[in-house]
């Protein structure tokens, strides 16, 4: 009962499983953000023909690449403003994207309301966890925390399913549609029942400069992927994609000068002279930039060579999300006493046999419940084994006090290898030799494993036992 004199404008305490349902309401946006253009990708491109697969290519890369360079800052913004704030901030922008999503008339609309989106995206990640955090009692949380980690998983894995449903029924405009509902109860409950936390006013904003070299680097780099490489001047080792290439590396270059000596930095490059966390962002980006780029590949051909419908490419493919996050969760849990090297190791093995099964058993008949299902399940539980991992190796040196920036970092460079796995896949697959094109997604996803499985061998994260 609320105590009499008490300010009839403060919001009533709120079981914290309703906080949960928010929290997890808030990252199936992202989870289905970052999925759901596999499957819709093929529609837009009819839509709209006259325009290039590179430049549609913006429209899934334009999201990772703006949410990697505005992660962190929004992370700093949530401790300024208050992490309730800040969720609600993101929820509004993610949600105004998907109006504008939904009503675009060009390709360059849909990359402006996907751009809108991903700093939605980053405005409410970070302050995810904190919400959680302040709501639960400890006893509870690490349970509260295992539900929203595998929801990531999860609605990644949905993404696709859902998206081909819409899509199919309503056109690709309701990929976007679909994301209103949920933004919309998230905003009317949100102040009502979401914690309120304290600003701390003292806290900068990290180098705004430096989030813009890192978009500036990344999209250089990924405009030198994604042209048509049948066109003159932008072969793989033509001067204009190695001239573009150049400029990227030049820009990120730059950046790094810039972290080096600015007061406040974007990137804490302190950080990487702990050997772990070298070896955890390192794996983070060459294991999502493999994932994403094998992924897409499968989806992609899977709709353009076997003529199957965005819903069921989207069905087929599901179980690569949907266990790569419960085997996560799994290994999140039994890597923190055993050590993360003996998961790493074996789950590259594994994922470098099911590329070899998908390169060897894929052909131009169409083969669901002999291929793509079990290769599906397959890939999700070797590559959950080493995504989650990686991750951890990066926290596992890092003072508490630098869990967040850690974390931030970690999202960054994930969201990069994103970005360079779809331009890959997209690349290779915009041709007429599409089961060529395949093949080349997955040669991209053994050579990554393979550096993946080298520096996996280098991790040493198990706990020291203390004998008396």
């Amino acid at each position: 009962m609320r105590p009499v004199g008490a300010s009839p404008r403060r919001a009533p305490a709120a079981s914290p499983w309703i906080v949960l349902l928010l929290v997890v309401s808030a990252t199936v946006l992202t989870g289905i953000g970052l999925s759901i253009m596999a499957v819709t990708f093929g529609e837009i491109a009819e839509s709209f023909p006259g325009t290039s697969p590179a430049q549609l290519s913006w429209i899934a890369n334009l999201f990772t690449i703006v949410s990697a360079a505005t992660l962190i800052p929004a992370g700093v913004l949530a401790d300024r403003v208050g992490r309730r704030q800040m969720l609600l901030i993101g929820v509004a922008l993610f949600t105004a994207g998907s109006v504008l999503g939904g009503l675009a008339p060009s390709p360059a609309v849909i990359m402006i309301a996907r751009s809108i989106q991903a700093i939605g995206s980053s405005a409410f990640s970070p302050a995810a966890a904190a919400l959680l955090i302040a709501s639960f009692p400890p006893e509870r949380l690490a349970a509260a925390i295992g539900v929203w980690a595998v929801t990531g998983g999860v609605s990644s894995a949905i993404g696709p399913s859902l998206g081909g449903l819409v899509v199919g029924w309503g056109g690709w405009q309701w990929a976007f549609w679909i994301n209103i509902p949920v933004g919309v109860a998230i905003l009317v409950l949100g102040p009502r029942y979401l914690p309120r936390t304290s600003g701390d006013r003292s806290r900068a904003i990290p180098d705004p400069l430096g989030a813009l070299l890192v978009m500036l680097g990344v999209s250089a780099i990924t405009f030198a992927m994604v042209q048509d490489k049948h066109d003159d001047g932008w072969g793989w080792l033509e001067p204009y994609t190695l001239g573009m290439v150049a400029l990227g590396l030049a820009i990120l270059g730059w950046f790094v000068a810039r972290c080096r000596r600015h007061p406040n930095p974007l990137l804490d490059l302190d950080m990487f002279d702990i050997p772990n966390v070298r070896r955890g962002v390192i794996g983070t980006f060459v294991i999502a930039l493999s994932w994403f780029c094998v992924y897409w590949g499968i989806v992609q051909f899977t709709m353009r060579e076997w003529g199957w419908s965005p819903f069921k490419a989207g069905v087929a493919t599901a179980p690569v999300s949907l266990f790569s996050g419960l085997i996560g969760v799994y290994v999140g849990r039994a890597a923190s006493v055993r050590g993360h090297r003996q998961y790493i190791v074996p789950g590259c093995v594994a994922t470098i046999a099911t590329a070899i099964f998908f390169w060897v058993a894929v052909d131009r008949d169409p083969s669901l419940w002999t291929v793509i299902i079990p290769g599906s399940i397959f890939l999700g539980l070797s590559t959950g084994m080493v995504f989650p991992s990686f991750i951890a190796t990066t926290m596992f040196d890092l003072p508490p006090d630098r869990h967040a920036v850690g974390s931030s970092v970690n999202l960054m460079v994930q969201r990069v290898g994103t970005t360079f796995g779809v331009a890959l896949a997209i690349t290779f697959l915009t041709g007429t030799d599409v089961l060529g094109g395949l093949h080349r997604t997955i040669a991209v996803a053994i050579a990554g494993c393979v550096v993946c499985l080298v520096i996996g061998l280098r991790v040493d994260t198990k706990p020291t036992r203390v004998t008396s």
